[in-house]
């Protein structure tokens, strides 16, 4: 537990904020959730500081993102390194410079996801038949998320303008010859708009939908 603690708290140190969480797998099996980034940094100081030993890599499509798990050995004691790969990019660095025996892992992990490990000299296939890399791929799931078709719409114009539905010109009009007071939505109060956006980033809302900040609208 305490060279558990140890190393940890120096990858926490050394990344700074491109360590992202930390959570386990099980009780002996602790999880660090870092920036994609930084992950040849993460693995160089875990094999050169601790003299870290590679197990394996797991590859989880999970519709919008593939997740990435480095298995590394401590002394009996495995880390778990996580990070995510949006699948608009499928790519990320090779550890290759670093742990050469990665090679047949990460040849694997393109053959069934067609992730693209940046650096990775012998990219030939490696389980399945050379020309299904373009035109099958075995365990990639189509881009999609939790969001139902026919519900888009109704997501996108909630992060959009903060509201669903607009108030009819009638139930307006209703109202100002009713004498009430004028009600004031989040399309005619920026700054509410705004809190909306802060309170979705805070509950991850935008992660969990897969909502895309600069094109407004889903990934997917």
């Amino acid at each position: 537990m305490a060279q558990e603690k140890e190393v940890l708290e120096s990858l926490r140190k050394e990344l700074a904020a491109n360590f992202v969480a930390e959570s386990r797998m099980s009780t002996d099996r602790p999880v660090a959730v870092i920036n994609k980034e930084a992950l040849l940094q993460t693995l160089r100081m875990l094999v050169e500081k601790y003299d870290s030993r590679f197990c394996t890599i797991t590859a989880i499509d999970n519709g919008l993102d593939f997740e990435l798990i480095y298995h590394m050995s401590i002394k009996g004691l495995v880390i778990n390194v996580k990070t995510t790969v949006p699948k608009e990019e499928s790519e990320i660095a090779s550890i290759t410079k670093i742990i050469p025996g990665a090679a047949t892992a990460e040849r694997e992990i393109c053959d069934l996801f067609k992730i693209n490990f940046k650096g990775l000299t012998d990219s030939r296939a490696l389980i399945v038949p050379y020309e299904w890399r373009d035109t099958k791929i075995p365990l990639r799931k189509p881009m999609g998320g939790i969001v139902a078709e026919y519900q888009k719409p109704t997501v996108e114009t909630l992060m959009q303008q903060g509201q669903v539905f607009t108030m009819p010109s009638s139930v307006k009009a209703h109202r100002q010859n009713l004498k009430l007071p004028e009600i004031q939505t989040t399309m005619a109060r920026p700054e509410a708009l705004k809190e909306l956006h802060e309170i979705a980033e805070e509950v991850k809302f935008d992660k969990r939908v897969g909502y895309d900040w600069l094109r407004k609208k889903l990934r997917y």
